[in-house]
């Protein structure tokens, strides 16, 4: 009630005339007058104390009044205060749920860091600008900050901020299932938690959990589930990490289908979120509740669950819109209050302030031009690794080719000189008066054959016949080349054919014919006298593909590189060979 009597006062506010504050003022122009004088510590104490009371705008306002007083000429100490300012109105705005202005406070407070001499809050900026990247689903450069921030940690060692970066690390590598990264990163948190935390503990336990869950090593998981939501009861922190065990509970048990176990665990955690008032927070659990009754033929139940869980939905939607207009009001009266603040001191500075900002100008100018010639030279750097991995791969998949055409033309002089043989000995056994034996199946025994189960030897004739199809005949350049019409070739049926490249060679059919289709691709590509004249698309079609996307999706995945890029190598290297 007290939260909705402060905003009526804050909209009321708004109607009174301006005759009331004065033009240029605001409702927090005497607080800003107030400690004008006062030392910045002075000021953080004050506004931190606002801040344990709930009042976001004060504190926000007196943080804002610290992080303007940085300057060049300041000492590292007062720098680093006014640093931490700065990210204290970031961190202010994260708890609100304005993670654009948060996101900014924090990169200006990364900013003002990089003028300290030393760097004393830089570590806990980068991991606030990580979380901030993670609530908006970008997670690739969420973990990069916190790697950053993990590496200024080395330097500046602070083992609360660097266990927090190492849990967040742990938990969204989990997420995103790099497993293995993550579980490197949680035993670097074991070395750092504090035994006497119980946060620390629980976390400690929970991410354990979280990893054994994706590693399906899940009895353990489910033991340490409960035993920490024991221990968050009776160690007395917040009631939402009890839900949390539960949650990961109700989970696991309905993993392992144990119905019973996950009805338990979803009604502890209903009935706890909504002892505690956390409703909103664990609304799906309704929704797991509603899907779980229904499964198990309880309509009343399942209705009545589902019926709350929209309730809340609803109440969900009406809150942020809620917020939506509270933020905005909250947004344009600190940011007013803030300008206010900026005109006061811009007015006292005299001539060596502007003396001042024109050298800063001229450094900054100077910064940014750096930065941009080590951005250009960072991304030439990345271009040539990324030009020599590609070449790397084209020589794999050129090589390949050829390696493949060369195996292929002696395997069929060989089938040429064995059949020279085999008809010299027909030959010779018909002036002997023996009749040469039949290498084809009768229809009876095909018939036969197809009815039979498909024998280790039978399987070993066919995949030998089918590879001769592959490497001897472009058959499988038809684009509506199948199983059954490969079936047709080598005289079996769709069945054993499918049986024999199962059972021989570990892939579907079309993993098995798509590398052929993608190494004769290859080698037109490199082969501009016959084939130079087609596109690439005209390439793919040739080898049996449709659709162009499907060709260059198969490419990629079979050589690593897209056709572009192979065409282009290719192109160089027969410059370098002489080759037309």
């Amino acid at each position: 009630m007290a939260k909705y009597v402060t905003i009526y006062i804050l909209l009321l506010l708004c109607l009174v005339p301006s005759a009331v504050y004065g033009a240029d003022r605001t409702q927090y122009s005497g607080l800003v007058e107030k400690v004008r004088d006062l030392p910045s510590e002075n000021v953080m104490r004050m506004a931190g104390k606002y801040a344990g009371q709930g009042k976001d705008a004060e504190a926000i306002v007196l943080y804002t009044v610290v992080a303007d007083r940085f300057r060049d000429d300041s000492d590292d100490g007062e720098k680093n205060t006014c640093v931490l300012a700065r990210h204290k109105v970031g961190q202010a705005y994260y708890d609100r749920g304005d993670y654009v202005n948060a996101l900014g406070a924090f990169v200006e407070a990364a900013k003002m860091s990089e003028q300290c001499g030393v760097q004393r809050h830089v570590a806990r900026i980068y991991n606030s600008i990580g979380n901030v990247y993670c609530i908006f689903l970008d997670y690739e450069k969420g973990v990069n900050c916190y790697k950053k921030a993990l590496a200024f940690t080395e330097k500046h060692p602070d083992r609360d901020v660097e266990h927090d970066i190492l849990v967040n690390l742990t938990g969204i590598l989990t997420f995103m299932e790099n497993v293995g990264e993550a579980r490197k990163y949680y035993k670097m948190s074991e070395n750092k938690k504090d035994p006497a935390n119980p946060v620390d503990v629980y976390m400690s336990g929970y991410n354990l959990c979280l990893l054994q869950l994706h590693e399906e090593n899940i009895a353990p998981a489910i033991a340490r589930l409960k035993r920490l939501a024991v221990y968050a009861k009776d160690k007395g922190i917040e009631p939402k990490y009890q839900c949390f065990a539960y949650q990961e509970l109700f989970n696991a048990y309905d993993y392992i289908g144990m119905p019973d176990s996950t009805l338990k665990y979803m009604l502890l955690c209903d009935s706890t979120a909504r002892v505690h008032n956390l409703q909103h927070t664990f609304a799906t659990t309704k929704k797991y509740l509603a899907d779980f009754y229904e499964k198990h033929g309880d309509s009343a139940k399942s209705n009545a669950y589902r019926a709350h869980y929209l309730d809340i939905m609803d109440s969900i939607y009406n809150m942020r819109e809620f917020e939506v207009v509270e933020n905005t009001l909250f947004t344009w009266e600190v940011g007013k209050t803030a300008k206010e603040i900026s005109d006061l001191q811009r007015r006292e500075q005299d001539k060596e302030r502007t003396i001042m900002r024109q050298r800063l100008t001229m450094c900054a100018v100077a910064v940014v031009t750096l930065v941009l010639a080590l951005l250009l030279a960072l991304v030439w750097r990345q271009k040539r690794r990324l030009d020599r991995s590609y070449a790397d791969l084209y020589l794999v998949n050129r090589n390949f080719v050829d390696t493949q055409a060369q195996l292929t033309a002696r395997l069929r002089q060989e089938a040429e000189a064995s059949k020279g043989k085999d008809a010299e000995i027909a030959r010779l056994k018909e002036r002997l008066g023996q009749a040469p034996a039949t290498v084809a199946l009768q229809p009876g025994v095909q018939e036969k054959y197809r009815t039979s189960n498909l024998g280790e030897e039978q399987c070993r004739a066919l995949a030998e016949r089918i590879q001769g199809v592959m490497e001897n005949t472009t058959a499988f350049c038809d684009c509506d080349f199948s199983v059954g019409m490969l079936a047709g070739i080598v005289g079996s049926n769709v069945k054993y054919v499918s049986q024999a490249i199962n059972d021989t060679y570990h892939k579907s059919f079309n993993d098995y014919v798509n590398p052929y289709r993608i190494h004769l691709a290859c080698a037109r590509f490199a082969d501009k006298k016959n084939y130079g004249h087609l596109t690439m698309k005209a390439v793919g079609e040739s080898v049996g593909f449709r659709s162009y996307t499907s060709f260059v999706n198969i490419f990629r995945k079979v050589t690593g590189i897209t056709p572009s890029i192979y065409c282009k190598m290719a192109a160089q290297d027969n410059a370098a060979a002489g080759r037309n």
